[in-house]
């Protein structure tokens, strides 16, 4: 008599783990083929960019191979990365250094020049002439090495009242941008990024350009980056290098692969300066290079230069390298060769959470080669064909 709740219990133990085998393997078959088939969609919606030019090749070693001897110079000294701070751009506070008073200092001559504007009546009734302005903004400047940054803004608002020949505005745009930055006075930097959204004379504005780009980038405000890409590609006669890199990174940022990558090739092409770059900065425009070829569709071009970084001294680089050679390999139906890359990746320094999906595709690699090598009887031997 058969079980009611057990409908398939006339079926032998063999016969069922067969059955199960089976409906697993088709259904990795069809996850492929989905996988495989969106790939390849993806990659002939886009026009394939033009590859990199000899100059432009050139500049990506000398880019890396400077990037190498920068890293390796500073970890033989046994230094950390000396990346400027967020948003002032100075370098982070020396423990060495020799000046134990530097706050009573300053103190002492924030004190002295508030009692000299008092006694001349108030700042804003000094006549605004260079001398008023510039006691202001050493104000400001002084507040702000106090980490006093609401009464630095102050001062900075009182500097751009008096600056009647507009001697300062540069300083005191990108200045009081940073310290609104760093009060995290999200009105205060609105009112301000309102005037650097809005003006049409970028002119010496670059540091503050930079700074606007960063502040929206990290609010994830994709209409006001919109706009301000907007704004520079049309005044490109201000873009410096590193204007330029953030102006790639945004790019980026928004989904325009082929825009970001014209800026990288400009960047390259320039020979490998560091261009007031850190070393993460530079590193990213060298694994954006790559990744924007790749995903454009031209896997030949972003293989050579993933090659290159896999081939690198700079353990980021490197890994981040053999990841994407891996992920290339996968797509490209060579899977012994994914999987062997993607264990690399794995099993080596950690770098980021990216390495997790490395190891995850260790095993799905491998099934698939098991999968290519018997898949005869499920009518997918056709599909690996040249």
């Amino acid at each position: 008599m058969r079980s009611a709740s057990r409908p398939d219990s006339t079926l032998s133990g063999g016969t069922q783990r067969n059955m199960s085998k089976t409906a697993s393997k088709l259904q990795l078959i069809l996850a492929a083929f989905v996988l495989l088939a969106a790939l390849g969609a993806s990659a002939a919606a886009v026009a394939q960019p033009e590859p990199l030019s000899g100059a432009e090749r050139d500049g990506f070693l000398q880019w890396l191979h400077s990037l190498e001897t920068a890293v390796a110079a500073r970890e033989e000294a046994e230094l950390p990365e000396a990346a400027p701070l967020y948003p002032f751009d100075t370098p982070a506070w020396d423990l060495s250094d020799p000046r134990p008073y530097r706050h009573l200092s300053i103190s002492k001559a924030v004190t002295e020049l508030e009692a000299e504007v008092n006694a001349r009546g108030g700042a804003g009734r000094v006549g605004g002439n260079l001398s008023s302005t510039l006691m202001a903004l050493a104000n400001a400047r002084n507040y702000v090495n106090l980490s006093e940054y609401d009464s630095a803004l102050v001062w900075y608002r009182v500097a751009a009242e008096i600056d009647s020949t507009g001697s300062f505005r540069h300083e005191i745009a990108r200045e009081g941008l940073a310290c609104a930055a760093s009060a995290n006075d999200s009105l205060a930097m609105a009112a301000l990024m309102t005037n650097t959204l809005g003006t049409d004379d970028l002119t010496g504005r670059q540091d503050e350009l930079v700074l606007a780009y960063r502040w929206l980038l990290t609010a994830r405000d994709t209409d006001s980056v919109e706009h301000l890409v907007d704004k520079i590609e049309a005044h490109r006669e201000v873009v410096t290098p590193r204007l330029r890199f953030w102006h790639a990174y945004a790019l980026g940022w928004l989904g325009r692969p082929s825009a970001s990558l014209a800026e990288l090739r400009v960047l390259v092409r320039d020979g490998g300066l560091s261009h007031g770059l850190s070393e993460h900065q530079r590193g990213w425009v060298l694994s954006a290079l790559a990744d924007d070829y790749f995903l454009l569709g031209d896997s030949d071009t972003a293989r050579g230069l993933y090659r290159a970084l896999a081939d690198c001294a700079v353990g980021r680089l490197r890994m981040w390298g053999k990841n994407q050679l891996a992920g290339l390999d996968f797509i490209e139906h060579r899977y012994l060769s994914a999987g062997a890359g993607f264990e690399e990746v794995c099993e080596g320094t950690r770098f980021g959470a990216w390495q997790d999906q490395a190891c995850a595709m260790v095993e799905i690699a491998r099934e698939m080669e098991r999968i290519k090598g018997e898949g005869e009887p499920y009518g997918v031997a056709q599909f690996y064909r040249p």
